[in-house]
């Protein structure tokens, strides 16, 4: 009976540090998606939310997405009355903070995608910090009618 608790309690050992192991980043990534390049566009858009789950700031300083050439981060900022787009160097993600990228707002530009995104399908997402810590998500490709309001929360607008 002592040697089956034994092995028992050596496993839980191992999966305990095992699973430690893994999950020893404060960054927890959710929502990630690609939106998939319009017919002979040259650019297309990546959203995710990125929490901070630590007591300290924690800077990204790139990303790489599975089939895409290059990938940058973005912000919209009024500049004399206009929207502009900006390109980050970096992203300071605050401790105990939530980062939306959304439409609109906070983003990634995709850029010389290597092969066709079809709908549906999960693309390796990584994001490098300045610590040298890495976290890896799945990204899920959605088309620009997925990023459509829909009538029954939103609403459309209609372009003649």
């Amino acid at each position: 009976m002592s040697r089956v608790f034994t092995t028992l309690m050596v496993s839980a050992a191992a999966l305990f540090f095992c699973t430690f192991s893994f999950a020893h980043s404060e960054i927890m990534v959710s929502d990630a998606k690609v939106r998939q390049f319009l017919p002979a566009s040259t650019s297309s858009v990546a959203y995710l939310s990125l929490m901070n789950h630590g007591d300290s700031e924690r800077v990204l300083q790139r990303v790489d997405i599975e089939s895409i050439g290059r990938v940058e981060i973005h912000t919209h900022e009024m500049q004399d009355g206009m929207m502009k787009m900006r390109k980050l160097d970096q992203l300071t993600l605050q401790p105990n903070a939530t980062q939306v990228f959304q439409s609109g707002g906070l983003h990634l530009m995709l850029f010389e995608p290597e092969q066709v995104l079809n709908v549906g399908e999960d693309l390796k997402m990584t994001l490098y910090f300045a610590d040298g810590d890495r976290v890896f998500t799945q990204a899920k490709v959605f088309s620009l009618m997925d990023e459509m309001p829909s009538s029954e929360g939103g609403h459309k607008h209609h372009h003649n």
